[in-house]
């Protein structure tokens, strides 16, 4: 059986090497994990990899390489296991043809969407705190960000319009304005 590896990594400046088996083909999207498993750019080319290759083991090093929502993650397992697609989580030495997978990705997938909670109130209670002290006064009115600067930037929504999502799913999806999402919508 060959194997392939599917990393993620959530910004750009962020190396995916830890991700990567030497000699395996890779697919690394480049994105936040609130995005669905199946919207991604890479993840979709997996799929199709797999179609063609279905006797192939993919490994993934985290569950939340995955995703950081539960249902996100169980959907793309239970798609995995109706496909008979064999799916190895790295760091937890299983595959999904244990009997103890199921309960474990759950609980992980339940620890990835708190992780990614706790993240987002740390971020807005610095935020909150440097306003307090003046340090985090925003940007200065009449300001504009160049297209590529703010398509960079955004590049979460980018991908998530790519993919011909709803506007309102993809506000939910990064937590980002209508405006923010419809500003990034007409530079495209």
């Amino acid at each position: 059986m060959s194997r392939i590896t599917y990393g993620r990594i959530s910004t750009e400046g962020q190396n995916e090497s830890r991700q990567l088996v030497k000699g395996e083909i890779a697919f690394i999207d480049k994105c936040s994990g609130a995005i669905s498993f199946m919207d991604r750019p890479q993840a979709k080319r997996l799929l199709e990899y797999l179609k063609i290759n279905p006797q192939t083991e993919t490994h993934i090093l985290s569950v939340d390489r995955i995703g950081r929502s539960t249902l996100d993650i169980l959907t793309t397992i239970q798609f995995f296991k109706q496909n008979n697609y064999k799916l190895s989580i790295d760091n937890l030495g299983m595959d999904n043809t244990s009997p103890f997978f199921d309960l474990m990705i759950s609980l992980l997938g339940t620890l990835a969407e708190h992780e990614r909670q706790i993240i987002r109130e740390r971020c807005r209670g610095g935020i909150d705190a440097a306003k307090k002290n003046a340090v985090y006064v925003g940007r200065k009115k009449g300001t504009t960000d160049d297209r590529s600067k703010v398509l960079k930037k955004h590049s979460d929504i980018v991908t998530c319009l790519q993919s011909k999502m709803k506007v309102s799913d993809i506000s939910r999806l990064t937590q980002k304005t209508r405006a923010t999402i419809y500003k990034v919508k007409k530079m495209l």
